[in-house]
């Protein structure tokens, strides 16, 4: 038996983010949680590395931090190891984007699948940390959206269009019509190609959204839910965001299907994406 305490979650981030991480931390514990902050945790003369290895076993779930400075030395040589450890303990793994980093880097690619939480709007976002909290205890904070039952139709997006399309989807929820956006069903630090891979069935329809930075279709994960949708004969939408400059290339699949410009305004784009999504009967 161990008297070292339980942690909440672990904080891995680099020294050069450590201001930020220590605030975020700090806004953690006043909401309650017990967090392993490896200033706190590690005396001096310790070799870090066998404190943080020992940790991992301690610790209920684990944020990792990525700033615009990328990740620390210790990150990039332990990273892969200790995510690997974390998963095999069934302990959830929860991306952190601090202000400035718009996605995951191509380089943790292996990351990209868990659902991560931004504080693209800075460190006292409020929706961040409801997020982040919800992905550290594994439980819904109250004040995050989430729907229950059928769906109306998936929205599927590039990483880097997540803050236009999530207020396409808040237009949706208040015209009756239920989106499901991965950031609203899906904890952080969970899967979410395996919680919808468990809900499709429910999902009527599917909205495609290109942004300035091409289609989610790019992603290898996302291109087969889109493809299941076509083979069920489920309206499949392209969704054109307002960032895009020049005509976007679309795959053959997407070429001969009407799509929705959000660059124009008549017809208005929203009413337009409303008439394309089948109503949930129930």
């Amino acid at each position: 038996m161990t008297n070292q305490p339980d942690f909440d979650v672990f904080l891995a981030h680099n020294s050069q983010n450590k201001p930020q991480v220590k605030a975020i931390a700090t806004k953690l514990k006043r909401r309650g949680l017990k967090v392993w902050l490896d200033e706190e945790q590690i005396a001096p003369g310790r070799a870090f590395q066998d404190v943080i290895q020992q940790a991992i076993s301690n610790v209920k779930s684990a944020a990792i931090f990525i700033g615009t400075e990328g990740l620390g030395k210790w990150q990039i040589l332990e990273l892969r190891s200790l995510i690997s450890r974390l998963v095999e303990a069934d302990i959830p793994v929860i991306p952190v984007l601090l202000p400035e980093v718009e996605g995951i880097p191509q380089d943790l690619i292996f990351l990209q699948e868990l659902n991560w939480v931004s504080f693209a709007n800075g460190i006292d976002d409020i929706e961040a940390l409801d997020k982040l909290e919800s992905g550290i205890r594994q439980k819904q904070v109250k004040s995050l959206p989430k729907t229950s039952g059928r769906f109306d139709v998936l929205l599927c997006y590039h990483d880097e269009d997540r803050n236009q399309v999530k207020q396409i989807a808040e237009q949706l929820k208040e015209r009756q019509i239920r989106p499901w956006l991965d950031i609203w069903e899906a904890f952080a630090g969970t899967s979410w190609q395996q919680l919808l891979e468990t809900q499709i069935a429910k999902i009527n329809s599917v909205a495609v959204f290109i942004g300035r930075s091409g289609g989610p279709w790019q992603q290898e994960q996302i291109e087969p839910f889109i493809w299941e949708f076509i083979e069920q004969k489920r309206p499949v939408i392209p969704v054109i965001l307002p960032n895009v400059v020049q005509e976007p290339q679309l795959p053959i699949y997407l070429r001969r299907r009407t799509r929705v410009d959000f660059r124009q305004q008549d017809p208005e784009p929203i009413t337009q994406l409303i008439n394309g999504i089948p109503e949930v009967n129930e």
